[in-house]
């Protein structure tokens, strides 16, 4: 598939690398995934991408005569607390396990999945020794964290700083692992019709700063199939924006991981992607060739028979922070 860019200005710029203390990485996610099995095929996918939202619709089609039952995944961003932590990068939802607030329904009905949370330090699980002293395994759980950490004794939290799990000994410090978790339940899939199942989910999305001489580059240009309309346009958004001085302007990446759709059989019967950049003033670029407008700040690309080969990765930059949902 060819990457094009779909660069639609209107006092909105394209973003890049930026320095640390006022960028925020993006975690990725995606969408629900299972061992993998000859006979549940995928009829119909339909994913729409906004700023606070991101919206997936399935049809599931059971091949086979008699009914099946598997376990169905939606893994959670992994969080790194030893890259993350000195980031600018905040969670949607910091005061739970369920940071994204993520929803399942099935045939409209919502289902109560379960959550296996877990937390390593490199390839060594420490999920009983946080869990022991009442810690959340979600490093960027930051209040959370520090609150647990103030009712522990110095001893303790010297035996955690030497275990690695610190940066140091004191209630203030940062959490160093890695929480990995994911929604799972089990599915039947009736056969001789369409199962329907829907999920809904808040991106945790990467801001950054974005100067004319970054957008330029090849690498950045290849990464969001930048063309010279859009770096025309950041040059434009540039000179409106507030941080006009400085050269810069304000930019949200949202990626979405498309490839965990081959664990189902064969291809997706029809796909269709929905890109919502939030204002007419905003600027979106997706790599997705064949994009065409659908309203004042919708996008759409479809495709049939379609084999998932490369993950998506939506910038929406404006000179609106609100917009960007930046604080």
């Amino acid at each position: 598939m060819r990457a094009a860019v779909l660069a639609i200005v209107a006092m909105a710029i394209l973003p890049g690398p930026a320095r640390a203390n006022d960028s925020a990485a993006a975690l990725e996610a995606g969408g629900l995934v299972l061992v993998r099995d000859p006979d549940i095929a995928l009829a119909s996918e339909d994913l729409r991408i906004g700023l606070e939202r991101i919206t997936v619709d399935y049809v599931f089609r059971n091949r086979a005569a008699t009914p099946k039952t598997l376990r169905v995944a939606f893994p959670l961003p992994a969080v790194d607390g030893a890259t993350l932590s000195m980031s600018a990068l905040s969670l949607p939802h910091e005061d739970r396990a369920n940071f994204v607030g993520f929803t399942v329904t099935v045939d409209g009905a919502p289902v109560t999945p379960l959550l296996e949370e877990r937390a390593f330090l490199g390839t060594r699980e420490v999920t009983d020794l946080l869990t022991r002293h009442r810690v959340p395994l979600n490093p960027l759980r930051r209040k959370d964290v520090e609150a647990a950490l103030k009712r522990l004794s110095p001893a303790v939290l010297g035996e955690l700083e030497k275990a690695g799990l610190l940066s140091e000994a004191k209630a203030d410090a940062d959490g160093q692992w890695r929480s990995e978790a994911k929604f799972h339940w089990e599915q039947t899939f009736p056969p001789g019709r369409d199962l329907r199942v829907s999920h809904a989910y808040a991106p945790v999305k990467g801001n950054h700063l974005l100067s004319a001489q970054e957008a330029a580059t090849p690498a950045y240009r290849a990464r969001y199939c930048l063309d010279d309309s859009g770096l025309a346009g950041i040059r434009r958004l540039i000179a409106a924006s507030p941080m006009k001085a400085e050269g810069l302007t304000r930019a949200v990446e949202v990626p979405y991981i498309v490839t965990t759709a081959r664990n189902w059989a064969g291809r997706i019967g029809r796909f269709t992607l929905t890109v919502d950049k939030g204002s007419p003033t905003a600027l979106v670029s997706v790599c997705r060739t064949g994009l065409r407008k659908t309203g004042p700040t919708t996008f759409v690309w479809e495709a049939k028979d379609y084999a998932p080969d490369q993950d998506l990765t939506v910038l929406i930059v404006s000179n609106d922070d609100a917009l960007l949902g930046i604080r």
